[in-house]
């Protein structure tokens, strides 16, 4: 019996789950903080949890990447990752969960741009009017926040600039190693910083107690590795483009998680600009494409990440 393929039905529900799983560690981290969680505490359990996690599923295929690679990626996980982790999990102890997710959308304005500039993608009328609707809504849900905290809006400004750094060069990575094992070295390196930081500071200890403590093990299985896994392969079943779009339901189920669970609510010009983020990442990602076929359905294909791109959390 004709049917739309499998394949393309998975991985797009793999791509809907995965923008869920991701959208649950804001809330998660918030509800650590009101427990008396400290950032950098909180941030060096979580990761070491995922880290740990993201070994396992790796298996052998960590030891087939290359020593540069995986130098490069502990690097990126210990600088720049780790940068942009403290700057955007910092926000939330200032700003709301929502407001704090869609501003960091601005890394889009940036990678976009940066590609552009290096000819690794052509920037066209399209794309520049989806940049200019990403940019507006990001000012909308930034600056209608009745006494907005600048500082706040700032650090989540500042982890969008550290996570566009961060796929700009993880891009180059992923061409030498499977992404799954180099994910697990990058969050090696993000650990060793957090350890190092929270050693410093004094604060291993503060994680919330046993409340924070379920929620960075919660965050690490399901907004961290979790997703990071089911989106690998609804990138591979899917490509990269589509993916990246269905990836965005991330957007209303962090506002909806954030209003039900932690009573945080945004004002209509900011719910105006989250719908703007939203619509504007949807035109920059939608292409021209065959209508899908119908064809007879294939046998079943057994589940893999080999090959796959990643999208970090």
């Amino acid at each position: 019996m004709a049917r739309l393929r499998a394949p393309h039905v998975r991985g797009t529900l793999f791509c809907l789950v995965a923008g869920v799983a991701f959208s649950v560690s804001p809330v998660l981290i918030q509800i650590a903080y009101a427990h008396g969680a400290a950032v950098t505490g909180l941030l060096a359990w979580r990761y070491l949890v995922s880290a740990l996690l993201l070994l396992t599923l790796a298996g052998r295929r960590i030891f087939a990447v290359p020593a540069r690679a995986a130098v490069g990626a502990f690097a990126l996980g210990a600088v720049v990752y780790a940068l942009d982790s403290a700057l955007f999990y910092g926000s939330l102890e200032r700003i709301s969960a929502p407001v704090a997710s869609l501003v960091h959308y601005a890394h889009l304005m940036l990678i976009v741009g940066v590609a552009a500039i290096i000819g690794r993608e052509r920037l066209t009328g399209r794309r520049v009017l989806a940049l200019a609707g990403i940019f507006g809504g990001v000012a909308l849900v930034g600056g209608a926040a009745t006494n907005p905290d600048l500082v706040g809006v700032g650090m989540a400004l500042g982890s969008a600039a550290a996570y566009a750094a961060y796929v700009i060069f993880a891009d180059r990575l992923l061409r030498d190693a499977d992404p799954l094992a180099l994910t697990a070295y990058l969050t090696f390196g993000a650990t060793a910083t957090f350890f190092v930081a929270a050693g410093v500071v004094g604060s291993l200890g503060a994680v919330g107690g046993p409340t924070g403590m379920a929620c960075l093990v919660l965050a690490a299985l399901v907004g961290s590795v979790f997703a990071a896994v089911v989106f690998l392969e609804g990138v591979r079943l899917v490509g990269p483009s589509t993916a990246s779009l269905l990836v965005t339901i991330e957007v209303p189920v962090t506002i909806t998680l954030a209003a039900v669970v932690l009573g945080q609510h945004l004002a209509p010009p900011q719910l105006a600009g989250a719908g703007l983020v939203v619509a504007a990442i949807v035109a920059m990602q939608l292409r021209r494409r065959p209508k899908l076929r119908l064809v007879e359905q294939p046998p079943p294909v057994p589940l893999t990440l080999e090959s796959s791109e990643q999208r970090a959390a």
